[in-house]
Protein backbone atom coordinates (compact mmCIF):
# COMPACT_ATOMS: atom_id res chain seq x y z
CA UNK A 1 0.00 0.00 0.00
CA UNK A 2 1.40 3.40 -0.98
CA UNK A 3 1.99 6.07 1.66
CA UNK A 4 -0.85 8.20 0.22
CA UNK A 5 -3.30 5.30 0.38
CA UNK A 6 -2.27 4.50 3.94
CA UNK A 7 -2.82 8.13 4.99
CA UNK A 8 -6.24 8.10 3.27
CA UNK A 9 -7.18 4.88 5.05
CA UNK A 10 -6.14 6.30 8.44
CA UNK A 11 -8.15 9.47 7.84
CA UNK A 12 -11.21 7.45 6.78
CA UNK A 13 -10.94 5.32 9.92
CA UNK A 14 -10.89 8.44 12.11
CA UNK A 15 -13.84 9.98 10.29
CA UNK A 16 -15.86 6.75 10.50
CA UNK A 17 -15.85 7.10 14.27
CA UNK A 18 -17.60 10.47 13.98
CA UNK A 19 -19.76 10.20 10.85
CA UNK A 20 -22.48 7.58 10.36
CA UNK A 21 -22.44 6.07 6.87
CA UNK A 22 -21.25 8.19 3.91
CA UNK A 23 -18.27 5.88 3.36
CA UNK A 24 -18.27 6.16 -0.44
CA UNK A 25 -18.71 9.93 -0.37
CA UNK A 26 -15.97 10.38 2.22
CA UNK A 27 -13.59 8.14 0.29
CA UNK A 28 -14.11 10.30 -2.78
CA UNK A 29 -13.63 13.51 -0.76
CA UNK A 30 -10.38 12.22 0.75
CA UNK A 31 -9.09 11.18 -2.68
CA UNK A 32 -9.98 14.59 -4.17
CA UNK A 33 -8.29 16.45 -1.31
CA UNK A 34 -5.15 14.32 -1.60
CA UNK A 35 -4.93 15.49 -5.22
CA UNK A 36 -5.67 19.13 -4.36
CA UNK A 37 -9.03 19.15 -6.14
CA UNK A 38 -11.81 21.49 -4.94
CA UNK A 39 -15.10 19.86 -3.99
CA UNK A 40 -18.76 20.82 -4.21
CA UNK A 41 -21.12 18.82 -1.98
CA UNK A 42 -24.68 18.95 -3.24
CA UNK A 43 -27.65 17.93 -1.14
CA UNK A 44 -30.78 19.16 0.59
CA UNK A 45 -30.95 20.62 4.10
CA UNK A 46 -30.02 18.19 6.86
CA UNK A 47 -28.00 15.73 4.81
CA UNK A 48 -24.80 16.41 6.75
CA UNK A 49 -22.85 18.42 4.19
CA UNK A 50 -21.32 20.80 6.71
CA UNK A 51 -20.63 18.07 9.26
CA UNK A 52 -18.74 16.02 6.67
CA UNK A 53 -16.48 18.95 5.83
CA UNK A 54 -15.85 19.87 9.49
CA UNK A 55 -15.00 16.32 10.53
CA UNK A 56 -12.77 15.89 7.48
CA UNK A 57 -10.82 19.04 8.38
CA UNK A 58 -10.53 17.85 11.98
CA UNK A 59 -9.28 14.42 10.90
CA UNK A 60 -6.74 15.97 8.53
CA UNK A 61 -5.70 18.38 11.31
CA UNK A 62 -6.04 21.39 9.04
CA UNK A 63 -7.48 24.85 9.82
CA UNK A 64 -11.16 25.11 8.92
CA UNK A 65 -12.23 28.54 7.64
CA UNK A 66 -15.95 28.90 7.05
CA UNK A 67 -18.05 31.50 5.25
CA UNK A 68 -21.77 31.47 4.50
CA UNK A 69 -23.03 32.69 1.18
CA UNK A 70 -25.21 35.80 1.09
CA UNK A 71 -25.62 38.95 -0.98
CA UNK A 72 -23.30 40.91 1.30
CA UNK A 73 -20.33 38.59 0.88
CA UNK A 74 -18.34 40.56 -1.68
CA UNK A 75 -15.02 39.56 -3.21
CA UNK A 76 -13.32 42.18 -1.01
CA UNK A 77 -14.72 40.60 2.14
CA UNK A 78 -13.60 37.23 0.84
CA UNK A 79 -10.04 38.23 -0.08
CA UNK A 80 -9.37 40.99 2.46
CA UNK A 81 -9.10 44.75 2.75
CA UNK A 82 -6.81 47.51 3.94
CA UNK A 83 -7.25 49.10 7.34
CA UNK A 84 -7.87 52.84 6.61
CA UNK A 85 -6.17 54.31 9.72
CA UNK A 86 -3.10 52.11 9.21
CA UNK A 87 -2.94 52.98 5.51
CA UNK A 88 -2.88 56.71 6.39
CA UNK A 89 -0.03 56.03 8.80
CA UNK A 90 2.02 53.45 6.91
CA UNK A 91 0.67 53.29 3.38
CA UNK A 92 -0.45 50.23 1.43
CA UNK A 93 1.54 47.21 2.54
CA UNK A 94 1.21 43.68 3.83
CA UNK A 95 1.26 45.12 7.34
CA UNK A 96 -1.85 47.23 6.73
CA UNK A 97 -3.75 44.49 4.90
CA UNK A 98 -6.39 42.49 6.80
CA UNK A 99 -6.76 39.02 5.24
CA UNK A 100 -10.27 37.80 4.44
CA UNK A 101 -11.30 34.18 5.03
CA UNK A 102 -10.12 32.96 1.61
CA UNK A 103 -6.70 34.57 2.01
CA UNK A 104 -6.44 33.31 5.60
CA UNK A 105 -7.14 29.72 4.50
CA UNK A 106 -4.62 29.97 1.65
CA UNK A 107 -1.86 31.39 3.83
CA UNK A 108 -2.37 28.71 6.48
CA UNK A 109 -2.79 25.70 4.21
CA UNK A 110 -6.33 25.21 5.52
CA UNK A 111 -9.70 24.12 4.25
CA UNK A 112 -11.77 26.99 2.90
CA UNK A 113 -15.40 26.00 3.45
CA UNK A 114 -18.04 27.97 1.56
CA UNK A 115 -21.53 27.09 2.76
CA UNK A 116 -24.49 27.64 0.40
CA UNK A 117 -22.31 28.94 -2.39
CA UNK A 118 -25.33 29.55 -4.65
CA UNK A 119 -26.39 32.38 -2.31
CA UNK A 120 -23.29 34.38 -3.18
CA UNK A 121 -23.19 37.17 -5.80
CA UNK A 122 -21.72 36.13 -9.15
CA UNK A 123 -18.73 38.45 -8.77
CA UNK A 124 -17.83 36.70 -5.53
CA UNK A 125 -17.79 33.32 -7.28
CA UNK A 126 -15.52 34.73 -9.96
CA UNK A 127 -13.13 35.89 -7.24
CA UNK A 128 -12.46 32.34 -6.10
CA UNK A 129 -11.86 30.79 -9.52
CA UNK A 130 -8.12 31.50 -9.62
CA UNK A 131 -7.84 30.14 -6.09
CA UNK A 132 -9.44 26.92 -7.29
CA UNK A 133 -7.37 26.60 -10.44
CA UNK A 134 -3.97 28.04 -9.69
CA UNK A 135 -4.02 28.22 -5.88
CA UNK A 136 -3.38 31.96 -5.99
CA UNK A 137 -5.18 35.28 -5.74
CA UNK A 138 -4.10 38.81 -6.61
CA UNK A 139 -4.32 41.58 -4.01
CA UNK A 140 -4.02 45.20 -5.20
CA UNK A 141 -0.80 46.89 -3.98
CA UNK A 142 0.57 43.55 -2.76
CA UNK A 143 0.48 41.25 -5.76
CA UNK A 144 -0.03 37.52 -5.86
CA UNK A 145 -0.62 35.42 -2.76
CA UNK A 146 0.13 31.75 -3.35
CA UNK A 147 -1.56 29.13 -1.21
CA UNK A 148 0.51 26.92 1.07
CA UNK A 149 0.44 23.16 0.69
CA UNK A 150 -2.73 21.70 2.16
CA UNK A 151 -5.07 24.46 1.00
CA UNK A 152 -8.30 23.19 -0.51
CA UNK A 153 -11.80 24.52 -1.08
CA UNK A 154 -15.06 22.76 -0.22
CA UNK A 155 -18.43 24.22 -1.22
CA UNK A 156 -21.98 23.18 -0.40
CA UNK A 157 -25.02 23.66 -2.55
CA UNK A 158 -28.69 22.95 -1.93
CA UNK A 159 -30.46 22.49 -5.30
CA UNK A 160 -33.89 22.59 -3.64
CA UNK A 161 -33.37 26.12 -2.31
CA UNK A 162 -34.27 28.65 -5.00
CA UNK A 163 -35.01 31.71 -2.84
CA UNK A 164 -32.37 34.47 -3.00
CA UNK A 165 -29.97 32.22 -4.89
CA UNK A 166 -27.94 32.61 -8.06
CA UNK A 167 -27.11 30.06 -10.77
CA UNK A 168 -23.56 28.76 -10.53
CA UNK A 169 -21.44 29.41 -13.64
CA UNK A 170 -20.21 26.48 -15.72
CA UNK A 171 -16.63 27.62 -15.06
CA UNK A 172 -17.21 26.92 -11.37
CA UNK A 173 -18.59 23.42 -11.90
CA UNK A 174 -15.77 22.76 -14.36
CA UNK A 175 -13.20 23.20 -11.60
CA UNK A 176 -14.83 21.10 -8.88
CA UNK A 177 -15.37 17.47 -8.05
CA UNK A 178 -19.12 17.04 -7.58
CA UNK A 179 -20.38 14.87 -4.72
CA UNK A 180 -24.10 14.31 -4.15
CA UNK A 181 -25.44 13.35 -0.72
CA UNK A 182 -29.00 12.24 -0.03
CA UNK A 183 -30.91 11.75 3.21
CA UNK A 184 -29.65 9.04 5.54
CA UNK A 185 -31.42 5.68 5.73
CA UNK A 186 -33.73 4.98 8.64
CA UNK A 187 -31.11 2.84 10.40
CA UNK A 188 -28.40 5.45 9.89
CA UNK A 189 -30.72 8.16 11.17
CA UNK A 190 -31.42 6.19 14.35
CA UNK A 191 -27.70 5.75 14.96
CA UNK A 192 -27.04 9.47 14.42
CA UNK A 193 -29.79 10.45 16.87
CA UNK A 194 -28.50 7.96 19.43
CA UNK A 195 -24.95 9.34 19.14
CA UNK A 196 -26.02 13.00 19.27
CA UNK A 197 -28.45 12.69 22.19
CA UNK A 198 -26.90 9.91 24.29
CA UNK A 199 -30.48 8.78 24.86
CA UNK A 200 -31.05 5.15 25.77
CA UNK A 201 -34.75 5.43 24.89
CA UNK A 202 -34.86 3.41 21.69
CA UNK A 203 -38.63 3.78 21.36
CA UNK A 204 -38.72 7.57 21.11
CA UNK A 205 -35.62 7.50 18.89
CA UNK A 206 -37.36 5.13 16.46
CA UNK A 207 -40.59 7.15 16.49
CA UNK A 208 -38.70 10.42 15.94
CA UNK A 209 -36.81 9.01 12.97
CA UNK A 210 -39.95 7.48 11.46
CA UNK A 211 -41.63 10.87 11.61
CA UNK A 212 -38.74 12.46 9.70
CA UNK A 213 -38.74 9.63 7.15
CA UNK A 214 -42.47 10.17 6.66
CA UNK A 215 -41.90 13.86 5.83
CA UNK A 216 -39.22 12.88 3.31
CA UNK A 217 -41.59 10.52 1.50
CA UNK A 218 -44.81 12.53 1.90
CA UNK A 219 -46.37 13.33 -1.51
CA UNK A 220 -47.81 16.66 -0.34
CA UNK A 221 -44.56 18.13 0.99
CA UNK A 222 -42.07 19.96 -1.20
CA UNK A 223 -39.61 20.37 1.70
CA UNK A 224 -39.06 17.64 4.29
CA UNK A 225 -37.62 17.74 7.77
CA UNK A 226 -34.19 16.50 8.77
CA UNK A 227 -32.33 14.31 11.22
CA UNK A 228 -31.73 17.48 13.25
CA UNK A 229 -35.48 17.58 13.88
CA UNK A 230 -35.40 13.98 15.12
CA UNK A 231 -32.59 14.94 17.51
CA UNK A 232 -34.57 17.90 18.86
CA UNK A 233 -37.68 15.79 19.42
CA UNK A 234 -35.76 13.14 21.37
CA UNK A 235 -34.20 15.88 23.49
CA UNK A 236 -37.71 17.05 24.47
CA UNK A 237 -38.38 13.67 26.09
CA UNK A 238 -37.13 12.30 29.37
CA UNK A 239 -35.84 8.73 29.34
CA UNK A 240 -38.75 6.24 29.28
CA UNK A 241 -41.34 9.05 29.45
CA UNK A 242 -44.92 8.13 28.62
CA UNK A 243 -45.70 9.01 25.01
CA UNK A 244 -49.15 10.56 24.82
CA UNK A 245 -50.28 11.09 21.26
CA UNK A 246 -51.60 14.63 21.74
CA UNK A 247 -48.45 15.72 23.59
CA UNK A 248 -46.30 14.12 20.89
CA UNK A 249 -48.23 15.98 18.18
CA UNK A 250 -47.67 19.27 19.99
CA UNK A 251 -43.95 18.63 20.33
CA UNK A 252 -43.60 17.45 16.73
CA UNK A 253 -45.33 20.63 15.53
CA UNK A 254 -42.93 22.70 17.64
CA UNK A 255 -39.95 20.86 16.16
CA UNK A 256 -40.94 20.24 12.55
CA UNK A 257 -43.66 22.65 11.43
CA UNK A 258 -41.16 25.29 10.22
CA UNK A 259 -38.80 22.69 8.79
CA UNK A 260 -41.34 21.32 6.33
CA UNK A 261 -43.29 23.06 3.56
CA UNK A 262 -46.46 21.97 1.80
CA UNK A 263 -46.76 21.95 -1.95
CA UNK A 264 -48.92 24.72 -3.37
CA UNK A 265 -51.30 22.02 -4.64
CA UNK A 266 -51.93 20.69 -1.14
CA UNK A 267 -55.12 21.70 0.68
CA UNK A 268 -53.58 20.88 4.07
CA UNK A 269 -51.42 22.86 6.44
CA UNK A 270 -48.08 21.69 7.77
CA UNK A 271 -49.66 21.08 11.19
CA UNK A 272 -52.42 18.94 9.69
CA UNK A 273 -49.89 16.82 7.82
CA UNK A 274 -47.84 16.42 10.99
CA UNK A 275 -50.89 15.24 12.93
CA UNK A 276 -51.63 12.65 10.24
CA UNK A 277 -48.01 11.47 10.22
CA UNK A 278 -47.83 11.08 14.00
CA UNK A 279 -51.08 9.12 14.10
CA UNK A 280 -49.91 6.80 11.33
CA UNK A 281 -46.48 6.24 12.91
CA UNK A 282 -47.91 5.46 16.35
CA UNK A 283 -50.38 2.97 14.84
CA UNK A 284 -47.43 0.74 13.98
CA UNK A 285 -46.33 0.40 17.62
CA UNK A 286 -47.76 -1.74 20.38
CA UNK A 287 -46.16 -0.52 23.57
CA UNK A 288 -47.57 0.19 27.00
CA UNK A 289 -45.82 3.57 27.07
CA UNK A 290 -47.86 4.85 24.13
CA UNK A 291 -51.26 6.36 24.93
CA UNK A 292 -53.33 6.96 21.80
CA UNK A 293 -55.93 9.70 21.49
CA UNK A 294 -59.51 8.64 21.99
CA UNK A 295 -61.57 8.89 18.84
Amino acid sequence: MSETNQVSKNVLNRISQLIVGRKKELQLMIRAISKGLPIIIEGSVGTGKTEMAKVLAQSLERPFVRVDGDDNLTSIKLKGWYDPPLVLEKGFSRETFIPGPLTHAMENGGIFFYNEVNRAPSETINAVLTALDEKLITIPQIGEIVAKDGFISIFTYNPEDTVATNPLPKAFYDRCIWIHVSHQTFEEMKEIVFLRTNSSDRLIIAISCEIVQATINHPELEMSSTVRGAIHLVELYENQEIIEEQTLIERVIAVHSRKIRCKTTSSKTESEIIEEIVSKVLSRYEDDRIIRKKE
